[in-house]
């Protein structure tokens, strides 16, 4: 008898899931109710009552099979490499690598902070840095929120254009999508540099202050490899609306593709107005279907602030380990707390905008910008040896304020540049 020619269903397997957990044991047991209709045999029905939990207990034993092997690899690779690149990393910022002279800045100048957008804590904390430095300088400081998008931003630029302001700085917003208005803005002699992006200056953005975020990459990957004892597998994740975000992902991949044992996912990519709108549940989602990935890639703060909790709501906070950048207090308290996320490069954006300014004394001064010496990446030509740090549980206590602030005392430094009385 064929039963697939004598027997319909109604009623589905498919909405039935196992959640599993350590040991790979069901949460809950698999039920079906079928109703079965045309003619059969009684040797028919026997097979349905038992093919249905059969087929569930094969799926489960594929999925437990799939994460015991990812468990029980071993690797006897040397991870030293990694393991100086990871020490490095986790040390204090206390060297100061920025300018040594600086022009006397020009007055009574008004400056526009175009933001990416108000609600990613990095592009924010940039536009404080060019608010408490420019303001320090009794400069008058506008903002103009981009909300995440080419044509919020492309509204923002024009606006602070309009305005009449005498320069305009860029907190981590893409010059690519404003082509137009950074052309608008050269044409009234207006000039427009970037802070967070890790840009080579062209011909509408005179600078970049930013880090080597391709070393955020290598240092971020080399913690997942020599954390995993070199058996991580690995999804990376990626928004590529900001320049820094592939090359961060990038360089990561790179890093964990030279672990013998270690294993690279494809990239998952998303867009900034996704965070909040299923970017957390789609991580998960991806997570479930792969059980034999234990380390994922945040991308940065604000979206790996997303995917925290719906990963804690599926059941993945003993699985896998998330990893991230930029240094939100939110992200900070879950490395302290062992939730889920356990690594994060951090960045002082507050530096990045008096940097940012800096830079911009020069170009209204008619004076050279300043070069960081024995750079040969034009990405880091103009980054004012911009610090970062990795934080991990072993050093993480040492932020004791809610944001990492670099250890070599900058914003005396540069006041003390510009003649400022603190």
């Amino acid at each position: 008898m064929n039963l697939h020619e004598h027997v319909s269903l109604t009623g589905s397997c498919a909405s039935e899931q196992f959640a599993i957990h350590a040991g790979c044991i069901p949460q809950r047991t698999l039920t079906c109710p079928v109703a079965l209709r045309t003619h059969f045999t009684k040797e028919a029905s026997v097979k349905i009552k038992w093919i249905v939990p059969v087929v569930g207990l094969l799926l489960l034993t594929t999925a437990c099979d799939s994460q015991a092997a990812s468990q029980d690899r071993t690797s006897t690779q040397d991870l030293s490499s990694f393991q100086a690149v990871v020490d490095d990393a986790l040390a204090p910022v206390t060297d100061w690598t920025g300018p040594t002279e600086t022009p006397t800045p020009p007055t009574d100048i008004s400056i526009a902070v175009v933001v990416c957008s108000g609600s990613v804590s990095g592009c924010v904390r940039q536009a404080d840095g060019v608010t408490q430095a420019g303001e320090a300088l009794g400069w008058t400081v506008t903002r103009f929120d981009g909300k995440g998008d080419p044509v919020g931003q492309n509204q923002a630029m024009t606006q602070a254009i309009n305005s009449g302001v005498d320069a305009i700085i860029l907190a981590a917003t893409d010059p690519v999508p404003l082509s137009g208005a950074i052309e608008l803005a050269a044409s009234r002699g207006i000039p427009v540099g970037a802070a967070g992006l890790g840009i080579a200056a062209t011909d509408g953005v005179l600078f970049d202050v930013a880090p080597d975020y391709t070393l955020w990459g290598d240092q971020l990957g080399s913690w997942i490899v020599t954390d995993s004892g070199g058996t991580a597998n690995f999804l990376p994740t990626v928004d590529r609306e900001f320049p820094s975000s592939p090359a961060i992902a990038d360089a990561m991949v790179a890093a964990v593709d030279r672990c013998d044992e270690c294993v690279v996912q494809d990239t998952q990519q998303f867009v900034v107005t996704d965070i909040g709108n299923g970017l957390g549940q789609r991580i998960a989602s991806a997570l479930q279907a792969e059980p034999s990935i234990d380390y994922v890639s945040g991308a940065f703060d604000s979206a790996a602030a997303d995917m925290v909790p719906a990963m804690g709501n599926t059941g993945l906070s003993d699985r896998v380990t998330l990893v991230s950048c930029v240094g939100a207090p939110q992200n900070l308290g879950f490395i302290r707390d062992g939730n889920i996320q356990a690594a994060d490069v951090v960045q002082d954006d507050v530096f990045l905008g008096y940097g940012a300014v800096d830079q911009m004394i020069r170009v209204l001064s008619g004076q050279p910008l300043w070069e960081t010496p024995g750079v040969t990446d034009d990405r880091l030509r103009y980054s004012q040896g911009a610090p970062s740090r990795l934080l991990t549980i072993d050093n993480v206590d040492e932020v004791t304020d809610q944001y990492w602030v670099a250890e070599n005392g900058y914003v005396d430094r540069y006041l003390e540049l510009w003649g400022v009385t603190p």
